[in-house]
């Protein structure tokens, strides 16, 4: 079933793939999921200077977001969650330092992206003049390669390789175990999300030197741009 939509002759709020290349040329890498996350947040502002931005919401109980970029008048709004995941990598870039972790399990943090879907599409459903965004952002480049084995696995899924669609009731296979321990429920998804994923920035030839980026929109056709 197709995302709800909305008009497309309103102005995108927020234009999620221009929004990275300009945070790309300035920040290329991050510390933590919480720097992406306030930085994301300060591209957008200065991208829109009046919009309203907050950061780690409380909307409604057992509803928690990342960030919300409101209008002035409240009319309209987007919901975003970011996610950030990184394979263990150290180095510089301009002077300042960074080493990032080794937060491997990406069926796990699959199923994180996919509930973030889902969060989102709740919250935006009955709100009108809201739309919605879940931004991915790693150097693992096993999130975005495609499957080529041809094997079913039972994280099949929360897969988020390049080409795959995320739609319709998502669940673990019959043999997960205990590795799901606290995400085991499955997750019905509203709309239907083709993945594609977009360069964000490269630090050099190693492995964990390439960052790429995943967008996917939620509830309009207009809100990630071209």
């Amino acid at each position: 079933m197709p995302g709800r939509a909305v008009a497309l002759t309103e102005e995108p709020l927020v234009d999620a793939r221009a929004l990275l290349r300009s945070l790309a040329a300035k920040r290329p890498v991050f510390h933590s999921e919480a720097d992406f996350q306030f930085a994301f947040a300060w591209e957008a502002k200065l991208a829109r200077p009046n919009l309203e931005v907050r950061l780690e919401t409380h909307p409604e109980p057992a509803v928690r977001l990342d960030l919300e970029l409101i209008t002035p008048a409240g009319d309209r709004g987007v919901a975003v969650e970011l996610k950030y995941m990184t394979r263990l990598w150290a180095g510089t870039d301009r002077g300042e330092s960074f080493a990032l972790k080794n937060h491997g399990a990406s069926d796990l943090r699959g199923y994180d992206v996919v509930k973030d879907i889902h969060r989102v599409e709740r919250f935006t459903l009955n709100r009108q003049g809201w739309t919605g965004l879940v931004v991915v952002l790693t150097n693992e480049a096993g999130y975005w390669r495609p499957r080529t084995h041809g094997r079913i696995t039972n994280a099949e899924a929360f897969r988020l390789g390049d080409g795959a669609v995320l739609e319709g009731s998502r669940a673990w296979g019959p043999n997960t175990g205990g590795t799901s321990r606290g995400r085991e429920a499955a997750l019905v998804l509203r709309g239907s999300y083709p993945l594609t994923w977009i360069d964000y920035s490269t630090l050099g030839s190693g492995p964990a030197e390439t960052f790429r980026a995943l967008i996917i929109q939620i509830g309009g056709t207009n809100e990630v741009g071209s």
